[in-house]
C-alpha cells in the first residue's frame, strides 16, 4: 500500500496498518475530531487494546506529513505527583538554572512551529490525582477566547491604485471596507463611495453608466438578499453584519461571525479564496487573524530566561521563541503560554493504584474508549465482522489540525441548523438535570463544535445523530457514577432515548453501566 501522507483517514489508516496495527476508521476520525474540538483526549480500554499506539502512530504521521521528526512527547506519570514540577520543572536558585522536563521542551519546540502540530502523551495519566499536577495546564486551556478585536493589520498599499480598474464592484466594496477597518467600526454606504479606493475605481472604472447612478448600484450590492431565505446572494454582503436597517450600520465580520458564515455554507470556498486573494494582493498585512487570547503559566521569577546547564548565560534583550532552542540548547523563560499546536492525549487504566476523574478534568476533555477486538482486521483469524460504524462523507476530506474554540455562537448555529438533533440532547440534558448530573454551558458549546466538526455544515440526519451519539458517549456518560439507588432509575431513562434515537454507542455503554448497577451496587464510565 502507498502512503502519500496527503492527511486523509484512508491513507493514515493505510500507515496504521503498514505499522501492524488495525484500527477502524470511524475510531481514527472521532479520534482526530475529538483532538481538533479539544486538544485533550482522555482515553480508556483494556490493557494492550491500542490506547498510547494510536497517539504514537498519530503523531509519527503527522511528523511525516509536515517535515518535523521532534513532534512527540511521552511523559509516563508518578504515583508520588502533588504538584506540577513533574510536567513544568522548576527554578534551580543554587545556580539559576532551570531544571527542564520534557514537557517544556515540546512546548518551545511547538511555539518555534506553529503551523506544524505536537503531541504530549500522558501515559496512566491517573496513577496520580490529575489536579495535583496538570490543574495549571487546565486552568490556562480553559482561559483561551477569540479576541473581539482584529488580529491584523490592514495597510493599503498604495501604488496599488492604478491596478483597481481590473476590480469588480464586489471586489472594491471589500477592499474599501478593511481600507475603513470596518471590522471594528460601523460606517454606512455613503462613507464608503466617499473613501479612497473606491472613489478612485469610481472616476477610473469604464462604463457606460453614468456617475450618479453609483449610488444605486453601491447600495443594491450591500443589500442584495434572498427573498425566499433572507441571507445575502451577492459576494459583497457575505462579508458583511448590518447591526440595524439603517444604511449606516454595517460592519465587516468578526472571527466569531466568519467563521459562523463559513460552518453555515453562506461563504464558500471560492468566496474565501477571493478574499484572501484580494488581502495579499492589495494589502500589506501583519500579524493573524482569528487571535486567540490565553493565559500563560508562570515558570520562575527571573526577568531573562534561564539555561539548563550551570554556567550559560542568556545573551539577548529582545528575544522571540525562536531564540529559546538553537538546536542542542534550551532556555526557559519565566512566563509560556500553552501553544496552540499542541494536542494532549492521556491515557488511562482503572485497579486499586489509580484514582478516578473529577468532574473538573472530564469536563474539559473527550473521554474515548479501546475496548474493541477485532481479530479478523488484525490477525486474519475467522471472519470479518460486521462494521457499521461509517465516517460521515466529511471525513474524506483532508485533516487539519487547526483547533476549535467553542463559543455560544456554535450552539446557536447548532440549534438553527440541526434543531431535531438538539432537542435529543435537551432531552438528556433535562433528564440528567433531575438527579443533579446535568452539564454547564462550555458542555453545550463543546458539543455543538464536535458535531460542526465531524459532519460540517450539511450532514445527514443520520451522521448528525452519530456525531451526538459520540458526544454523549464522551462528554456527558463518562462523569456520571454512583450507586443503584442514585443513578438507576437515571441510566434507564437515558436507555430510552438512547434507544428511540438509536444512539447505539451510547445505548451499549449504558446497558453495561446498568449491570455494573445490578450486580455490584454501584456503577462508573471507566471500567
Amino acid at each position: 500500500m502507498k502512503i502519500t501522507f496527503d492527511r486523509t483517514i484512508s491513507d493514515i489508516s493505510k500507515f496504521i496498518q503498514n505499522q501492524g496495527f488495525y484500527y477502524t476508521d470511524a475510531q481514527i476520525y472521532d479520534f482526530y475530531v475529538s483532538l481538533k474540538t479539544k486538544p485533550f483526549v482522555i482515553i480508556s480500554g483494556i490493557s494492550g487494546s491500542g490506547k498510547s499506539k494510536i497517539a504514537d502512530l498519530f503523531a509519527e504521521y503527522m511528523a511525516k506529513s509536515y517535515g518535523n521528526s521532534d513532534n512527540y512527547e511521552i511523559v509516563s506519570v508518578k504515583p508520588n505527583w502533588t504538584d506540577n514540577r513533574g510536567i513544568f520543572g522548576f527554578p534551580n536558585l543554587l545556580n539559576s538554572t532551570y531544571s527542564l522536563t520534557g514537557v517544556v521542551k515540546l512546548f518551545i519546540r511547538a511555539l518555534q512551529n506553529p503551523l506544524k502540530p505536537y503531541f504530549l502523551v500522558l501515559d496512566e495519566m491517573n496513577l496520580a490525582k490529575v489536579e495535583y499536577y496538570f490543574s495549571d495546564f487546565l486552568s490556562l486551556l480553559e482561559s483561551r477566547r477569540i479576541s473581539e478585536k482584529s488580529g491584523k493589520i490592514y495597510s493599503f498599499d498604495i501604488s496599488k491604485l492604478s491596478k483597481t480598474a481590473k476590480l469588480s464592484l464586489p471586489q472594491i466594496t471589500l477592499l474599501a471596507a478593511v481600507d475603513m477597518d470596518m471590522f471594528n467600526n460601523n460606517s454606512g454606504i455613503s462613507k464608503m463611495r466617499e473613501n479612497r479606493i473606491y472613489k478612485n475605481w469610481m472616476e477610473n472604472h469604464p462604463t457606460d453608466v453614468s456617475k450618479g447612478n453609483w449610488t444605486p448600484r453601491s447600495r443594491t450590492e450591500l443589500n442584495s438578499k434572498d427573498s425566499s431565505t433572507g441571507l445575502p446572494d451577492r459576494v459583497s454582503p457575505k462579508f458583511f453584519v448590518q447591526d440595524s436597517e439603517d444604511d449606516e450600520s454595517y460592519r465587516l465580520l468578526n472571527s466569531d461571525e466568519f467563521s459562523s458564515r463559513v460552518q453555515q455554507g453562506i461563504l464558500t470556498d471560492s468566496n474565501m479564496s477571493q478574499w484572501k486573494s484580494l488581502l495579499s494582493e492589495y494589502f500589506i498585512i501583519s500579524d493573524k487573524l482569528p487571535k486567540i487570547h490565553q493565559e500563560e503559566i508562570t515558570l520562575h521569577e527571573n526577568e531573562s530566561p534561564l539555561p539548563t546547564v550551570a554556567g550559560r548565560v542568556f545573551q539577548k534583550a529582545n528575544w522571540d521563541y525562536s531564540d529559546l532552542f538553537d538546536g542542542s540548547e534550551y532556555f526557559v523563560p519565566s512566563r509560556l503560554p500553552i501553544p496552540l499546536n499542541i494536542f494532549v492525549i492521556g491515557t488511562v487504566n482503572v485497579d486499586e493504584t489509580t484514582y478516578m476523574f473529577s468532574p473538573k478534568v472530564l469536563d474539559r476533555s473527550n473521554v474515548i474508549e479501546f475496548n474493541e477486538v477485532d481479530l479478523f482486521k488484525a490477525f486474519g483469524y475467522g471472519v470479518p465482522l460486521n462494521q457499521t460504524k461509517l465516517i460521515p462523507s466529511k471525513g474524506n476530506n483532508t485533516m487539519d489540525l487547526n483547533i476549535s474554540i467553542a463559543t455560544s455562537d456554535i450552539t446557536k448555529l447548532i440549534i438553527a441548523t440541526y434543531p431535531q438533533m438538539f432537542d435529543v440532547l435537551n432531552t438528556i440534558f433535562e433528564i440528567l438535570k433531575r438527579k443533579n448530573k446535568h452539564f454547564g454551558y462550555r458542555v453545550f458549546n463543546e458539543i455543538s463544535s464536535f458535531i460542526f466538526n465531524y459532519v460540517g455544515k450539511s450532514g445527514t440526519n443520520q451522521e448528525v445523530m452519530d456525531a451526538l451519539d459520540l458526544q454523549v458517549l464522551q462528554k456527558v456518560l463518562p462523569k456520571i457514577n454512583g450507586t443503584e439507588d442514585e443513578i438507576l432509575s437515571l441510566m434507564e431513562e437515558l436507555n430510552n432515548v438512547a434507544k428511540e434515537e438509536n444512539l447505539v454507542r451510547s445505548q451499549d455503554k449504558i446497558d453495561r453501566m446498568i449491570t455494573q448497577l445490578t450486580s455490584t451496587g454501584y456503577a462508573t464510565y471507566i471500567e
